[in-house]
Order: C-alpha cells, then structure tokens, then sequence
C-alpha cells in the first residue's frame, strides 16, 4: 500500500521509546501520586527515522531533564549530542510540554514539540523544526493496542501517523517493576520531511566539491509527497522501574517500504558572481536499495 486510504484509530501507546515517532514522548507514570523532577541520559546506536537513516550511522548521547505534574503534565528539555567520528557536535535541542491522563485500562497524551537542529547535522529529521500530537491506547490485559498522530512542521507541514500491537509482561513489586515488551508497529507519514534533508545534502554535497561556490539555493520534489506507509518495527524493550530511577534497553528491527524519489534543482553562485542551476535525480542508494536496521537505545533516569 503507498498511500494511507484510511486513518487507522486503534489505540495504545506503550513506552516513551517503543515505537519511532516524530517526538520522544512521555511514559505516563500511574506509579506516582506526587509530582517530581526527572533526569534522564540516553544513547542510541543510530538516528533512524521511519526506517531511514543517514549513509553514516549517527549516534547521540542525550541528556534530558523534566518535570512531571501530578496532575498529569510535564515539560522538559534535552540536547542531543552527534557521537560520531568527525561529527562531535550539539546535533539538537528540544523542548516538549503535554499532558498524560488515564482511565482505567484507557490512557493518553497530549503534546507539543519545538526542536533546533544543528545547521551541520544529516540527520533524516534535520529539517524538522517541532509540531504537536497525541497518543491514544487501551490495555486488553492481554493485549495493547496503540495509535498515534502527529502534524510535523518543516519546510511544508507534514502528517505522522504510528499503529502499534504488543504484549507486555510485567513482574516485580510495585516500587521495583520489571517489564518486558514485545512490540510490532506501522510507521505512516507524508515526505516533506525527507525533501528538506535532500535540500541540506544536496547543498553540502556541491559546496564540498566545489569550492569557487559561496551559496547554494536547493529545491527538492518528492513525485508523491502524500501519506504513505513507511516502515514496519519490531522492538522488544526491557525496562526496570524503581521509586527514584529506573533504565530502559530497547533493541528495534526497522524494515523500510516503499522507496522515496527525489529531484532536486539547485542553483549556486561562484566567487565570481556568476550562478548555475541543475535539475537531478537526487535519490540516494540507501534509498534506492533499501535495506533493513537493526538500533539500539538505552536509557537511565533519576526521579526526585
């Protein structure tokens, strides 16, 4: 299927790391009958993003520190530190607010992004500058069911949606909780976001090997920019849950569908003022053989 026919609204969302939408959402926390303050680090092995990734592998090691409302909203903050040879560098900022609540076996949140990236970072979502969402999940007991939807401001506004199914097992006391989360999730999206990256590529790659160009303006088409099915994950997070901290280990299979084309026409001017403009097929090979990745992300947090 290339193009989402109908908004699928199932429900569930799982763990703030489970599934890859645009935003690194908050795991409402029943546990708690106080509010509290939250600090958190994370490593990821690689930025994947809707099965896409970078031709290098980016690392981050992120710092994030939030407070959580008993009410059931919180805000919070964090940069993204790039851990790559020769990348070195703040690759982000982020800031998020929203609000969790929950009945019963029911749950939700409502949330809102803003991001500043670095103007050197490859990262796939390079271009994405923030945007507002919600989640929705119902637990069957045996089963949760999940479904988010997000609107992704960049170059154009994008739309996200995310569909999830998992079982979780859980064991342990109450203030020492283990659980083990076996999850598989559909990733839908439109591709403004992705011709915002080629943009950024495109306009490195000619200043790179040309270096009489002082400027660069880039301008990429996706034939087919409307909501389309993306990938498919498999993650299998294991996270353990105490009353002033916890860590989270979550290992993610990504299989990338349905190949993104883009033509870019781009026009440079030379120290000598004068300018030129080409029009090409500005597919990358990652794209055009897509091919399946396997990433990993821990965290470890303290509540206080």
């Amino acid at each position: 299927m290339r193009h989402l026919k109908i908004a699928v609204i199932s429900i569930g969302m799982l763990c703030t790391w489970l599934t890859q939408p645009l935003f690194a959402q908050q795991k409402s926390d029943s546990t708690h009958t106080q509010s509290y303050f939250k600090a958190s680090l994370d490593y990821l092995s690689n930025a994947v993003y809707n099965g896409r990734k970078d031709s290098t592998v980016l690392p981050y090691i992120t710092p994030t520190f939030g407070y959580y409302n008993k009410s059931g909203w919180y805000v919070s903050a964090s940069a993204a530190y790039a851990a790559a040879a020769n990348e070195n560098r703040i690759d982000y900022f982020s800031f998020d607010a929203g609000y969790n609540f929950s009945i019963n076996n029911f749950s939700g949140d409502v949330r809102a992004n803003k991001t500043f990236y670095n103007a050197q970072s490859t990262a796939i979502k390079s271009d994405i500058k923030g945007g507002f969402g919600t989640d929705l999940s119902y637990d069957f007991n045996f089963l949760q069911l999940g479904a988010s939807a997000d609107v992704i401001f960049d170059n154009k506004t994008d739309v996200a949606f995310n569909t999830n199914i998992a079982h979780a097992f859980n064991w342990g006391p109450d203030k020492q909780q283990w659980s083990l989360t076996p999850t598989l999730a559909a990733n839908f999206s439109s591709l403004h976001f992705y011709e915002g990256y080629t943009n950024r590529r495109v306009g490195k790659a000619i200043k790179k090997n040309n270096p009489n160009v002082v400027s660069v303006k880039a301008t990429t088409v996706v034939p087919n920019p409307g909501v389309t099915l993306l990938d498919y994950e498999a993650s299998m997070p294991l996270t353990y849950d105490a009353k002033k901290w916890g860590f989270a280990i979550t290992p993610t299979y990504a299989i990338p569908v349905n190949k993104i084309e883009t033509t870019t026409t781009a026009t440079y001017t030379l120290k000598n003022r004068s300018t030129i403009t080409t029009t090409n097929n500005t597919t990358p090979a990652s794209e055009k053989n897509l091919s399946n990745t396997f990433y990993l992300e821990c965290s470890v947090y303290l509540k206080f």
